[in-house]
Formats: structure tokens, C-alpha cells, sequence
């Protein structure tokens, strides 16, 4: 990467994010009765504007994600007890937006979402308004005139403002559209003499594109029969779906904390006629029972933090019944490999393209803090 790719990246993480674009943008004296507030991570949006409080007003917090909706009424929660606000909120977690006649919808973007999500989000949002209502959008991208010619035909009058940030979008909804568009894409794959099929839509990893991480796992990783086998973050269902065919006397127990990727690998399990999988939509890390599972199977292209892997691999080590095994796909390999030889045993790495299997087993019986001890018993 070029030095000055690299100044690049750098300066665009010190802009504020699209969340607090949308708060900067709305005045101390806005007001709406009745909000929707589109989250997709736990940056202060609704809870920033609950902290306004704002008279005769009811704000949603409305996300895909179990775990932000969550966290976020925690927080909702705590400061009405502290301040008590006179703001209602309430928090949403479904796999398509709510049905309501909001007055106000606010939808700020991540630089990562792609265009396809971004306009399903949008037309979604559109759905959510009564008539006369506003939608205000705050985008990181501040080239994306398709977008903005997108937008004039949603709205007869489209407010663009621009800014060092990102671009705050503002359209009055002043007519009713068609039925809402399908984004739904099925995709078939071979395992076996088997033809399996998947359902992905917008915001589940990963739409529209070959999953290659979760086949570099599917090729790698290695059952046994008349076993219980947990996938994490199972997204589409690929794993879990190759995992109950090649094992049809094992149960599988999938789990993501995306309400679409729930809907999607419910759509996989009845399309597929497959009785051994159920799926749940599960805030991360709660709610497994402690050593239920022989073996636990996930995808983990990226790596987000330390913290995030560490709270990855001891919900494993919860999990696993002793000896049981935990293989993954991963791009960013290197912690995990480091850190898994502190906790498990047998720690293997195998390589695929762009892809990195590792597996590991949880050791038979816990592991006395003093290694003499054994000697001396």
C-alpha cells in the first residue's frame, strides 16, 4: 500500500462516523413524534437522542442484530432510570424492518455496506414512513451521484449536504411505491450426490458472492457421526447444512445473532428437507449450555479485536464437551493460532486459498494451574 494510500486511511478514521453525521445534523430543535433509528453497530444514535428529551416523543432502535439491539436497550434502559427522560425507546431486532407509520426514519451507512444493501435499506425505510414523513440519511460516500439519482426518484425534492464526513440525504415521502422489492438470491451447491441450496439477502455474509471461507471449512473440516455439533454465526447455512448431510445422524445447532441470517438458513433447512438442523437467533456468546457440543464449526473471515477473539474462544471452551473439537476458516489467522495454544490441545493449522483452517480440542480434563502437580499426586 502507498504511502499516501495509507495518509488516506488514516484521515478517514479520524472523520466522525455516519451516526454522528445524523446528530450533528438534526437541530436541538428538532422534534418528531414517533422515530425509527436504523443501527447496525452500537455507536451513540439512540441513545444520544433519547439524552435530548425530547417531549411527546417515541423512538424505535431498529437493527438486524440481536446483540446491538441488546446492548443498546441495556443503555436505554440505564439512563432513563438515572436521568428519568421523558423519551420513550424501545428496541427491534427483526429480519425486515418494522411496519409502522413513522414520521421520522433515520438511516445512517457504513462504508462498508454495498450498494445493493444500501438501496434495499433505503426503499425498506421508505416502506417505514407515513406520508409527509422525512427520511434523513447520513452516507460516508461523497461520490455516489447514482445514489443521489436514486433518491430523486423516491422523492420529488432531495436536500444534499455535503461535507468533509460524508453527505446527509433528506427527502419528504409524497407518494406510496409499488410492492416492495425481493433482494432474495438462492444459490445451489454440491456436497456429495446431494444438490444443496442457501438463501442470502442484503447484510448476510456474504450475498450475491461465492462464501469461500465457509467451503474452505466445508472441504477441511472433519466429522464423525451420531454427534452434536454447534455453528456459530452460521450466515446463510452452508456449514451447517454440509455438516447434517454428511452426518445425517448428527444434530445440528445453528446459531447467528442476524435475524436475516436466521431467516435465511430457516428458508435452507426447509428447501433442503433437513430434520436434523434447528437454527436461533442468539445474542453473542448467551445462552449455550455449557459442554453440549462435540464439535463447533464457524467462519471468522475477519478479525475485529482481541477482546472479540478471546470472548470467541472461551464461549468455545464453555461449550465444548471435553475433547471436543473447534474448527474454523479465517483470513487473519496469526492470534488465533498464538492464543489457541494457550487454551487447547492439538492446535493444527491448514492452509487454503486466502483461507486458513484451525482447529483445535479442548483438553479431556482442565488443566492444573501448577504442570508439577500431576508428578506429585
Amino acid at each position: 500500500m502507498s504511502r499516501n494510500s495509507k495518509k488516506k486511511q488514516r484521515s478517514k478514521k479520524l472523520l466522525p462516523p455516519a451516526e454522528q453525521m445524523l446528530l450533528d445534523y438534526l437541530t436541538p430543535e428538532w422534534k418528531a413524534a414517533h422515530v425509527l433509528c436504523f443501527q447496525s453497530n452500537l455507536q451513540p444514535l439512540t441513545t444520544a437522542l433519547i439524552q435530548r428529551n425530547l417531549q411527546d416523543c417515541r423512538i424505535d432502535c431498529f437493527s438486524f442484530d440481536k446483540t446491538v439491539t441488546s446492548r443498546i436497550q441495556h443503555k436505554c434502559n440505564l439512563l432513563q432510570e438515572e436521568h428519568s427522560l421523558a423519551t420513550e425507546c424501545k428496541t427491534l431486532c427483526d429480519s425486515e424492518f418494522p411496519e409502522g407509520d413513522y414520521d421520522a426514519v433515520l438511516l445512517p451507512f457504513s462504508q462498508q455496506f454495498s450498494d445493493e444493501y444500501v438501496r434495499e435499506l433505503t426503499l425498506s425505510a421508505f416502506h417505514c414512513l407515513q406520508m409527509e414523513g422525512t427520511l434523513t440519511i447520513a452516507s460516508p460516500r461523497t461520490k455516489d451521484y447514482e445514489y443521489h439519482k436514486f433518491l430523486k426518484s423516491l422523492f420529488s425534492k432531495v436536500t444534499r449536504v455535503v461535507s468533509e464526513a460524508g453527505v446527509i440525504y433528506q427527502g419528504r415521502k409524497q407518494k406510496t411505491l409499488a410492492e416492495k422489492k425481493s433482494f432474495l438470491d438462492e444459490v445451489a451447491y454440491r456436497e456429495g450426490e446431494a444438490l444443496l441450496y442457501a438463501y442470502t439477502e442484503p447484510g448476510v455474509f456474504s450475498h450475491r458472492r461465492p462464501n469461500q471461507s465457509a467451503r474452505a471449512l466445508t472441504n477441511l473440516m472433519q466429522l464423525t457421526d451420531n454427534t452434536t455439533i454447534l455453528n456459530v454465526d452460521c450466515g446463510s447455512g452452508i456449514v451447517a447444512f454440509t455438516a447434517a448431510t454428511r452426518c445425517p445422524g448428527a444434530t445440528v445447532h445453528s446459531i447467528d445473532s442476524n435475524a436475516r441470517a436466521v431467516k435465511c438458513t430457516e428458508q435452507g433447512i426447509a428447501k433442503n428437507q433437513l430434520t436434523n438442523v434447528r437454527v436461533e437467533l442468539c445474542e453473542a456468546g448467551v445462552g449455550i449450555a455449557p459442554e453440549t457440543y462435540d464439535y463447533i464449526l464457524t467462519n471468522k473471515s475477519y478479525f475485529s479485536s482481541e477482546g472479540q477473539g478471546e470472548a470467541f474462544l472461551q464461549m468455545c471452551l464453555r461449550a465444548l464437551k471435553p475433547g471436543g473439537l473447534l474448527q474454523f476458516s479465517t483470513k487473519q489467522y496469526q492470534w488465533y493460532a498464538n492464543r489457541m495454544l494457550d487454551l487447547f490441545d492439538d492446535v493444527a493449522i491448514d492452509g487454503a486459498v486466502h483461507h486458513f483452517m484451525l482447529s483445535a480440542r479442548k483438553y479431556e480434563q482442565e488443566i492444573l494451574e501448577n504442570p508439577l502437580a500431576f508428578e506429585t499426586m
